[in-house]
Parts: structure tokens; C-alpha cells; sequence
């Protein structure tokens, strides 16, 4: 009898990890979007690239690690994203990459967190992102304050307040 619920716990260990909510981001369909709170100018980001991987069973043993092109930033205004771009601002020759390397990933279900090192400029800070789970994507959002990463658009730091949306269509492995 013992013999038996011993190969019935490893046969159920077994086809508990095949199933697994393991996913796999979808970067194509990726969306990186931004809004400059003090200003209302929104635009996005692209060309992303996701390095991690997500287990939405286990979210705790998840890596939520990727990068961006700075060079895609777009606001729909030319002028403005060039001279973003520049070396006062983002510096995109200098830093081609916007980096975030997951440190902790906490929570369960429909919501958790991911904090982690968001990289830009060379700097790196600190942040939380707030995600959720939605049918066939995850969404995250969390709120920057450039003033921490040198780039000033406004003297007042308190100004300088960024709303970050990034949205992650997947597939189930």
C-alpha cells in the first residue's frame, strides 16, 4: 500500500509540472506606453525584448527581465521625441537600451508585484510594477520619476512624474 501512494504522489508531481502555467511573451505584440503626467504627452516604446520567464503558477520562481530600444521612443510629435532622444534627455547614442531585471516577484492570482532594477542612462533605481492578469496578456503599471534617472524635462522634480503601462500578450507553453 505504501509502495503504491508513493508512485501515485510521484505520478501526480509528475503531471502537475507538465501543466505548469509556464507562458511565453509574445515581444511583437509587446506594448510599452508612457504618459508625462504633467504635461499629458503620452507615447510608447518598442522593439522589446523579454529575456525572462514566467510561471504564473509559480510567480515567485518568475524572472521578469527585459529591454527596449530607446531610439523607438514616439510621441507622435518628431521634433519632440528627437530632442528627447538627445543627450539633455535620454541620451539614446550614449544608452541604447531601457533595462528592467526583476528582483522579487510577489503575490498570487489575478494580481502581484515585481519589483526589480529599472535601468536608464546608466542609472539604475529601484521600482514596483503593479500587474495583472487579463485574458491572454499580462498588464503592469508603476509610476517614474525621471528626476531619478537625470533627466529633468521640468527644474521641479515633483513635475517630473511618468505613468508607465506595459502590456504582455502570451502564449501557454
Amino acid at each position: 500500500m505504501r509502495r503504491f501512494l508513493v508512485s501515485c504522489f510521484t505520478l501526480f508531481l509528475a503531471f502537475s509540472s507538465l501543466y505548469a502555467q509556464s507562458i511565453s511573451v509574445v515581444e511583437s505584440e509587446a506594448e510599452i506606453a508612457f504618459l508625462f503626467v504633467d504635461d499629458d504627452v503620452d507615447g510608447k516604446l518598442s522593439n522589446f525584448n523579454f529575456s525572462g520567464s514566467i510561471n504564473l503558477d509559480d510567480l515567485s520562481n518568475s524572472d521578469f527581465s527585459g529591454s527596449v530600444a530607446m531610439e523607438t521612443l514616439d510621441t507622435d510629435n518628431w521634433f519632440r521625441d528627437r530632442h528627447l532622444r538627445s543627450k539633455k534627455y535620454f541620451h539614446n547614442k550614449a544608452y541604447p537600451l531601457l533595462t528592467f531585471k526583476s528582483t522579487t516577484v510577489s503575490g498570487s492570482g489575478s494580481e502581484f508585484l515585481v519589483r526589480g532594477d529599472l535601468t536608464i542612462k546608466g542609472i539604475t533605481r529601484s521600482i514596483t510594477f503593479t500587474f495583472r492578469k487579463l485574458p491572454g496578456k499580462l498588464r503592469a503599471t508603476a509610476m517614474i520619476n525621471t528626476s531619478r534617472f537625470d533627466i529633468l524635462i521640468h527644474d521641479d522634480a515633483s513635475r517630473n512624474m511618468v505613468e508607465v503601462t506595459i502590456t504582455l500578450p502570451y502564449t501557454t507553453n
